[in-house]
């Protein structure tokens, strides 16, 4: 398990999907999840870097990533989320900033990937809600993916890459969609 979570980080960091402390990931596994620790960079992982976590909350959550308790929510709402990753992809967040409520990729693969990615807005100041908010967003939607207003992006699926190819494709859209919108000459 340790070979995936160093190639899924790698691949966020080297992609500047997430910068030197930033992001996090987990597993569901049978009995409980695997989550890197908090504060921890997502290059180059290892096997001290990830904690595995019960569903309910104990001492060992206190060296999981901050963001430990909208993983668990995730996990013990939506059976289908085997693997969550969190980044914070620049185009993506400042998108976000700027705004937007919904981002739809002009490009063919993000179409293909993503079809519309929606922005929530969780405020800084009352954090505490996102675990709720993030939830409920993928328990009414049919979305496996959610930008959470100048914070980041939170997206699951059946493994990490799978959830880590979500994040990549959204920030490559953006990327274009800033570029259009924001390269023109009127």
């Amino acid at each position: 398990m340790i070979g995936e979570f160093r190639r899924v980080g790698n691949l966020l960091f080297l992609s500047h999907l997430v910068d030197i402390s930033s992001g996090n990931m987990s597993v569901r596994v049978k009995d409980g999840v695997w989550i890197t620790k908090s504060g921890r960079s997502l290059y180059n992982l290892r096997g001290k870097d990830i904690v595995k976590i019960g569903f309910e909350r104990d001492i060992r959550w206190d060296a999981a990533s901050s963001e430990v308790e909208i993983h668990i929510n995730i996990y013990n709402n939506i059976p289908e989320a085997k693997a969550i990753v969190h980044a914070h992809p620049e185009s993506a967040v400042l998108l976000s900033l700027l705004d937007f409520k919904t981002i739809e990729p002009l490009d063919y693969e993000g179409f293909l990937f993503l079809k519309t990615v929606d922005v929530i807005d969780v405020p800084y100041n009352m954090w505490k809600r996102a675990k709720d908010a993030i939830t409920e967003y993928f328990k009414n939607s049919d979305k496996t993916i959610v930008v959470a207003k100048g914070h980041g992006v939170f997206a699951y699926s059946d493994t990490l890459f799978k959830a880590a190819q979500l994040i990549s494709a959204l920030e490559n859209s953006s990327k274009l969609l800033l570029g259009v919108n924001y390269g023109r000459k009127d």
